[in-house]
């Protein structure tokens, strides 16, 4: 992946999330330029069916090469460390980086992915979106469990998460697509809304959904379908 740089005009903000001492980080203009993750998204990439990453993403993904990762790495480590108190002795360990596009009819979801989600109980990891496409197609919400009043989920709060599935089931009727707002069982507390090249990174313990309101966001067309790419890390001491 050639030409592949951070925008030097980037501008980045620090929103907290309702009700937790967790903040979400927002990066506008993060590349120089998205045309060589383009490229590979159409010329080089081999979209691997729904579930085949052993996710709950409701669509197709692939691996990024090396080079995007390292370069998120990089600016992880030297322009978001600050922001999340991290010490000289840290570092971060990329565990994927997925191009991802939606391709699920919500006729088609499961029971979980109807539902807010964590993608770690570890206070230690965080969760990267960069969105491809426009605000339209869909950002990334957050949610509060409404039951219990818990929006971040710890080791200990763990067994906790089957639960969930349960109450949604009990509340069918509300939960029959993608979540996009508040029901009886969750609480949407934040939206961030998608912007073309626009980096969002949080903990990856807090709930949170994708926020698919329009029926374009599940097309499957790469230039027309709702098209970002999920990075997920791990913050360690040396």
């Amino acid at each position: 992946m050639k030409n592949l740089k951070i925008n030097n005009e980037l501008k980045i903000q620090t929103l907290s999330i309702p009700d937790t001492s967790l903040k979400v980080i927002v990066i506008d203009n993060f590349l120089l330029d998205i045309a060589p993750v383009k490229i590979f998204a159409h010329n080089i990439a081999y979209l691997n069916p729904m579930f085949s990453d052993n996710t709950l993403f409701p669509g197709m993904r692939d691996k990024m090469p090396m080079p995007y990762t390292r370069l998120l790495k990089d600016f992880f480590e030297t322009d978001i460390f600050p922001l999340i108190s991290c010490d000289a002795q840290t570092q971060s360990t990329f565990h994927s980086s997925l191009l991802s596009l939606v391709t699920c009819k919500p006729s088609e979801l499961n029971t979980n992915q109807k539902m807010p989600h964590v993608d770690s109980c570890n206070d230690n990891d965080y969760a990267f979106v960069h969105y491809l496409s426009p605000k339209e197609l869909g950002g990334t919400s957050f949610y509060k469990y409404k039951p219990l009043n818990i929006s971040e989920f710890t080791a200990k709060q763990r067994h906790l998460l089957p639960e969930m599935s349960q109450e949604v089931a009990k509340y069918s009727g509300e939960h029959k697509s993608y979540l996009t707002s508040t029901t009886s069982v969750f609480e949407q507390i934040l939206t961030i809304e998608a912007k073309v090249n626009r980096l969002v990174i949080y903990p990856a313990n807090i709930l949170h959904s994708a926020n698919l309101t329009s029926e374009q966001s599940y097309c499957g067309d790469l230039d027309k379908g709702r098209l970002s790419i999920s990075s997920f890390a791990s913050v360690n001491n040396k």
